[in-house]
């Protein structure tokens, strides 16, 4: 099993949007599980059951095994493992049980692996705490979502750095990083074009993908659909979810 996360230290990036509209395209290459492993929890309210009764904070703090939490969605080949953004238990888990399980994560990793999934992705809140640097580096591969926004540049910059600093403590090449997706591009607006040009400079050597600005997002979160199921996305951004799908699943067939 292969495992990405989806993380950025700047909200309203697109994190969730494309680490649901990836998972969903690789669940059409194997079975797929999505970690819902920001509080919020916005992936879980998009795809997820309307009532959640197990999520990630319990599987993490060991009241029940991951398989008691997992959930089918509607898409064929992918799976979710919740977290309630309201009343929810992860927020708690973070502040008082991270610290004491810097490899929850990974367990976690392992555990899915042995249930069969073919890849994991892990859609994190705007944070680079002690949970989110134990899901970073449980991932196989870092993808980083930025809207053409200078807040987003200074993100990149601190995130690329809190990246580098986990790995020299692992003394480990994982994770991989080496992608980064710009959302929400309007190339008719002359900020963003400029923006997404310093992004560009900024990625250095990184290959960038771009989804233009969509409002099939805010539609399909709304209707609990996919991108790919609801027929009315733009051509470019599906053919952007289709492309980083496929570089991914190259990654794990290569390994």
């Amino acid at each position: 099993m292969k495992t990405f996360a989806f993380s950025l230290q700047k909200g309203g990036s697109g994190k969730t949007s494309v680490s649901v509209s990836v998972a969903a395209e690789l669940a059409k290459k194997g079975d797929t599980l999505l970690v819902d492993a920001d509080p919020q929890g916005n992936a879980s309210a998009w795809v997820g059951p309307e009532e959640i009764s197990a999520e990630l904070a319990g599987v993490l703090f060991e009241e029940y095994k991951v398989q008691a939490a997992i959930v089918k969605t509607a898409t064929p080949g992918l799976w979710l493992l919740p977290s309630a953004g309201q009343g929810g238990n992860l927020k708690k888990f973070i502040e008082r049980g991270a610290a004491d399980n810097p490899f929850c994560m990974q367990a976690l990793a392992d555990e899915a692996a042995g249930l069969g999934f073919r890849y994991m992705v892990i859609d994190l809140s705007p944070a680079f705490g002690t949970f989110e640097r134990a899901a970073v580096t449980a991932a196989d591969e870092v993808v980083t979502p930025v809207t053409p926004e200078q807040f987003c540049l200074d993100g990149l910059r601190i995130f690329a750095e809190n990246l580098a600093d986990a790995r020299k403590k692992l003394r480990s090449g994982k994770p991989v990083y080496n992608k980064l997706v710009v959302t929400a591009l309007n190339k008719s607006f002359k900020r963003h074009v400029g923006l997404f040009r310093t992004i560009q400079k900024a990625a250095g050597g990184m290959k960038v993908y771009v989804i233009p600005q969509d409002q099939v997002f805010g539609n399909v979160q709304v209707l609990r659909q996919t991108v790919q199921a609801t027929g009315a996305a733009k051509a470019e951004t599906l053919e952007a979810i289709e492309l980083l799908a496929r570089d991914l699943a190259d990654l794990a067939g290569a390994a």
